[in-house]
């Protein structure tokens, strides 16, 4: 015989003798982190029972398996209403993070920025643009602008979900280590870059702004 115990994420927990009734609750957990199971020989019998619902449990957890990790591709609009050339493309696998800026599919730069961080909190009071529970990248993006070594650092701060209702992302920079600056902010769309026709055609979304600062100079 095989005793089950399974725990999702500390928060649902089955006794070792699992009834099949109990397999109807599973689907309600499946955004829980952590599923792990215990198994322990008992005995060299068999229940036909527990096996059928341990091939089921089985089933259910590697179908609930996408919500543990997501990806997701957003792109960017100004909070003046400009849609970004640029977009990005994340995995999250929480509490981690990475991705990819594309700078080169409608802004026209030969390389990509690269992200990765991890999972955050970023309070109401903050005055912040962008709070809650967002995710925080470094993004190399101004040396992948400039293709040389410019000595800035990039935060990227952004939510997972498009919204026109809230500020989706923001992003802060510092050439000085000393102090960090707000470059740009604005809402996250399922438009990913802009047409020709548009007025945010290969103007990024941190362009402008960056062009105001005389960061870096390009080759």
């Amino acid at each position: 015989m095989i005793v089950v115990g399974l725990t999702l994420g500390n928060a649902l927990s089955f006794p070792q003798s699992v009834r099949a009734n109990t397999l109807l609750h599973l689907k309600m957990h499946c955004a829980l982190v952590g599923a792990a199971f215990k198994t322990e020989e008992a005995s060299q019998e068999e229940n036909p029972l527990k096996l059928k619902s341990l091939a089921v449990i089985t089933l259910i957890v590697l179908g609930c398996s996408p919500a543990f990790g997501q990806t997701f591709s957003l792109g960017f609009r100004g909070h003046s209403g400009t849609q970004y050339c640029d977009y990005e493309v994340v995995k999250v696998s929480p509490p981690y993070a990475a991705g990819t800026h594309n700078l080169t599919t409608d802004c026209g730069s030969s390389v990509d920025g690269v992200m990765v961080g991890f999972k955050g909190y970023i309070p109401l009071s903050s005055g912040a643009p962008v709070t809650g529970t967002v995710m925080e990248m470094s993004d190399n993006f101004i040396d992948a602008s400039y293709q040389a070594y410019t000595g800035c650092q990039v935060d990227w701060v952004t939510k997972t979900k498009a919204s026109t209702l809230h500020y989706g992302w923001a992003v802060y920079y510092s050439c000085s280590g000393g102090s960090d600056f707000l470059l740009n902010y604005g809402y996250l769309t399922t438009k990913l870059g802009a047409t020709k026709q548009q007025a945010g055609a290969k103007i990024a979304s941190f362009g402008a702004a960056l062009a105001k600062t005389g960061t870096g100079t390009k080759k």
